[in-house]
């Protein structure tokens, strides 16, 4: 199977969920999770939904509308959606559900069948990383997630902030774009930069400042 990687603005985008038992939860909760101030419209129909998916829908996060999925034309919830997923506890339905959303011009997550798969993600200090074992083992998805979020801690999330200014900074006073993407790098790999983390952030940018200035300036 072959799968791109992307990142997509989902804001505003309207999200079909069948099913609102821990699998929709899990679901769900990533996509809230990864869409904080800008999330798209997430609608949930099922019979039953699980205390935190009422929740959310309490809070006014998403939409949950009760119902029998075998006697409804679910067809109607897809026409104008932007994805949908497909998790219910009766397969069956699931199977009907996904024959009539073939139909529709829209991103489709069930199981391997879909065409979007939503892998472990980090959502930490700025940084936004999914991991993926294209199935094969999500235990280790999940174990690399743990392993890197661990490493993610304040001089990395410092880091960023200064490398987001610097960058700006530099398209002010260097044309060359290789010549910045250069200096950006030797920050990077420079372990004095690093040391002044553990100041203030201000601090630590005027000090990173300065090593620019007598090294690679």
């Amino acid at each position: 199977m072959f799968m791109l990687p992307l990142y997509i603005n989902a804001a505003g985008k309207r999200i079909v969920v069948f099913g609102g038992g821990e699998v929709a939860e899990r679901k769900i909760r990533q996509i809230l999770d990864t869409t904080k101030g800008a999330e798209p419209e997430v609608e949930v129909y099922s019979r039953e939904f699980t205390p935190c998916i009422e929740e959310f829908a309490a809070d006014g996060r998403l939409r949950c509308f009760q119902c029998d999925l075998w006697h409804e034309d679910v067809g109607r919830y897809l026409d104008g959606a932007f994805m949908v997923i497909i998790c219910t506890s009766d397969e069956p339905l699931n199977e009907r559900i996904m024959k009539e959303a073939m139909n529709f011009n829209l991103l489709i997550n069930y199981r391997h069948r879909g065409d979007v798969f939503m892998g472990a993600v980090i959502n930490k200090h700025g940084f936004l990383i999914s991991i993926s074992t294209d199935g094969r083992g999500p235990a280790m998805a999940r174990y690399l997630r743990e392993k890197i979020t661990s490493f993610i801690g304040d001089r990395e999330e410092k880091m960023l902030m200064i490398q987001s200014r610097l960058r700006e900074e530099l398209k002010r006073s260097i044309k060359d774009e290789k010549r910045r993407q250069e200096i950006l790098n030797k920050v990077l790999h420079d372990r004095d930069c690093w040391a002044a983390l553990d100041a203030p952030a201000g601090d630590a940018e005027e000090l990173i400042l300065r090593i620019i200035g007598d090294r690679y300036a």
